[in-house]
């Protein structure tokens, strides 16, 4: 299945065109859709860690639709990468990382969304709900981790070599 994939018309249109329109438009979309869901969830984490305290938190909320958004635009774009490359992609640990931290990433979102801002439930000390600053914790590492991850996945035998694998 994974070599009907790899050599499905769409996925060697993606890996091997030279057109600018193939690999070139659909890596620069994921990097925009990257900057999209990333860009704004560390903006809404930095708030909720209690930087430019003057945004109000409802002026936030109606920023989740543009994290979707940019999540639709990797999924899509991710997806076509990953169609051109499967067989060195899923052999790869690091992609494997990767994508757990954005399921982690995309949880940690949801929840964020549910309990600090369609539920507040209690208010802490600082005006924000309890459990706001772990959120906005958890939005850093993970993207953090899940950005660092891929771009290792390019060089999986030198991290290998430096943690001593």
């Amino acid at each position: 299945m994974m070599e009907a994939i790899e050599n499905s018309a769409y996925a060697v249109w993606v890996r091997e065109s030279p057109s600018i329109f193939a690999y070139t438009t659909i890596l620069s979309l994921h990097a925009i859709g990257l900057a999209i869901i990333v860009g704004i969830n560390y903006v809404v984490a930095f708030r909720l860690l209690g930087f430019v305290p003057e945004i109000k938190l409802p002026a936030l909320r109606k920023l989740f639709p543009w994290m979707y958004l940019g999540f639709t635009i990797n999924l899509f774009s991710g997806s076509s990468l990953l169609m051109a490359n499967l067989h060195n992609d899923l052999g790869n640990w690091l992609f494997i990382v990767k994508l757990v931290l954005i399921l982690f990433a995309m949880v940690n979102l949801e929840l964020t969304r549910i309990n600090v801002f369609d539920r507040p439930g209690a208010i802490g000390a600082d005006g924000l709900p309890k459990n706001a600053k772990l959120f906005a914790w958890g939005a850093l590492l993970t993207w953090g981790f899940a950005m660092v991850a891929g771009r290792l996945t390019a060089y999986p035998n030198f991290v290998e070599a430096w943690l001593g694998f």
